[in-house]
């Protein structure tokens, strides 16, 4: 493990936005002992409630010379490969906030670089740690409702009022240069369709720019994929719907599955009439996602390994097949 061996004990997370203070508030739950950070300045640093970094760089070469064990990357989505590339030269591990870009241009070769000095490249999908997905993975393995047929993901938000305290038109999500649009920004349904049914065979997609909130991105898409397992799955999204919905359902051979992320239900309907239903614990945070991801990347910077853990890899193929809805032909 290149320069990193044993239990992880100093990160430094580049970027300290909303994305960015919210992984320093969970490495601090998870008693990581030293957290640096890197920052241009541009983020909002008022971090609230949190313990501020043990030393805070305004140079990321200056911040990687101080041989961090791993390194966070939480800045704009279009900077996401240099600034891993230079952790990864560093010797450090990366965790990086989803999508692991904007481009596939250089991502294979980051993997490379990475595998070839023994070192952790996971990307942030942390839906994969919610309970609910979890019980819904659990009841595909277990085949007690037969092969999963048709899928349908849809999540719709509305982007003004995921940072009410900057104009909306000025972040990432809505900026092409940045990486922004529905299909980057909410790529977490791409990667767990992917990652319940299987590889994307094949991939279709269309999208809308500019009808509702003027951005330069892609405001609303839909798409459709062809899994490797034979299952067919679409997608549609939206950064133009209010109030907010988040949904799947999956029809299986022998009955159907209804996921509600945001009233924290899964139902699940059998084909002879029974009804059963799984709810988020009371009290339930969408926090405690991100702590398990958090922990879960810990544990493989250790040695470890985690099945729900988003690699570098399957993040590629995640990115691939939003870009590929988009309009690029690459797949």
């Amino acid at each position: 493990m290149s320069g990193s061996e044993g239990q992880l004990h100093h990160i430094l997370i580049c970027g300290l936005g909303s994305a960015g203070q919210r992984h320093l508030r969970h490495f601090r739950k998870l008693e990581i002992s030293r957290i640096d950070a890197f920052s241009t300045g541009k983020g909002r640093l008022e971090l609230p409630g949190i313990a501020p970094p043990d030393r805070l760089f305004d140079s990321l070469e200056e911040a990687v010379a101080q041989k961090p064990q791993a390194a966070v990357i939480a800045n704009p989505t279009a900077l996401h490969l240099e600034t891993a590339r230079v952790a990864v030269d560093g010797g450090a591990h990366v965790l990086i906030e989803k999508p692991i870009s904007h481009t596939l241009a250089g991502c294979r070769e980051l993997l490379r670089e990475a595998d070839l000095r023994g070192l952790v490249i996971a990307v942030g999908c942390n839906l994969r740690f919610h309970p609910l997905l979890l019980e819904l993975r659990r009841l595909l393995g277990n085949g007690c409702l037969g092969r999963p047929v048709l899928a349908r993901a849809h999540f719709g938000s509305w982007l003004p009022d995921w940072h009410p305290w900057e104009d909306y038109r000025l972040s990432y999500a809505a900026r092409k240069e940045l990486g922004g649009g529905s299909l980057l920004t909410h790529i977490h349904e791409i990667d767990y369709l992917i990652w319940l049914f299987g590889e994307a065979v094949a991939v279709a997609g269309f999208h809308s720019t500019g009808g509702v909130l003027g951005a330069d991105v892609d405001e609303v898409a839909v798409g459709v994929i062809r899994h490797a397992s034979g299952t067919l799955s679409n997608v549609s999204l939206s950064l133009c719907q209010k109030p907010p919905t988040r949904t799947l359902q999956v029809a299986f051979e022998k009955g159907r599955a209804d996921l509600d992320w945001i009233n924290g239900v899964l139902e699940v309907y059998t084909h002879e009439g029974t009804v059963r239903r799984w709810r988020t614990a009371e009290g339930f945070s969408w926090d405690e996602t991100y702590l398990s991801q958090g922990q879960a990347f810990k544990t493989a910077v250790s040695g470890g390994a985690s099945s729900e853990l988003c690699t570098g890899r399957e993040a590629v193929q995640d990115l691939a097949v939003a870009l590929r809805m988009g309009g690029e032909r690459e797949l």
